[in-house]
């Protein structure tokens, strides 16, 4: 990741409703992309988690949780907002890349934003990591930054060709589609991707 020591103190003393990304609801697409496969929930792991928003979300539609987040602050304020939704969630406070799954124990790999904060040569353990978390069949919904040079904000973000080089044959790409970034103080171009975990 570009720098931990930003990530890991970034929500300390904080409100959320001061973090550009933050938005008060799940995002739609995501939360749509999900609900049009009819995948009935079993486990879920919610990469780079942030608030927890996303987590909350799959845990009040069944999903049974992990959700990892390398900020304490993160996850102190997620853990929060999952005690005042009435949620169960397994947060876990750690760099996401060292998260070793059992294999083969996740239905889903949600990751919102995550991806994009990686350096070119982390995008291959990002990979690991899904295609490892993930049963066969799993799916991982995934909404990244688009490469824009005019952009002068957050991460740079993917070229369609480079998000679709980032799985390999242990995948299926299902969609991969223009989608937006849409919040109360910005909005920004942004991938969509959906894709199944390949038997083995």
């Amino acid at each position: 990741m570009s720098d931990h020591h930003d990530w890991k103190s970034l929500y300390e003393a904080v409100r959320p409703e001061d973090l550009p990304w933050f938005s008060p609801t799940p995002d739609v697409e995501l939360s749509a992309a999900l609900e049009g496969l009819g995948v009935a929930p079993s486990s879920a792991l919610d990469l780079g988690s942030g608030p927890g928003l996303h987590a909350i979300s799959l845990a009040k539609r069944g999903w049974k949780v992990t959700a990892i987040d390398i900020s304490p602050g993160a996850i102190r304020m997620a853990s929060r907002f999952a005690s005042e939704a009435g949620v169960k969630i397994d947060f876990r406070t750690m760099d996401v890349l060292s998260f070793q799954p059992r294999p083969g124990s996740f239905g889903l790999v949600h990751d919102r934003g995550f991806l994009h904060t990686l350096e070119p040569t982390e995008w291959s353990r990002w990979t690991a990591l899904v295609a490892t978390a993930l049963k066969p069949g799993g799916i991982v919904i995934a909404k990244e930054f688009t490469y824009n040079p005019k952009r002068h904000f957050g991460p740079r973000g993917f070229t369609k060709s480079e998000l679709q080089s980032v799985l390999d044959d242990r995948f299926k790409i299902d969609r991969l589609e223009q989608s937006n970034f849409r919040g109360p103080r910005f909005e920004a171009s942004a991938f969509l991707l959906v894709a199944r975990r390949e038997p083995s």
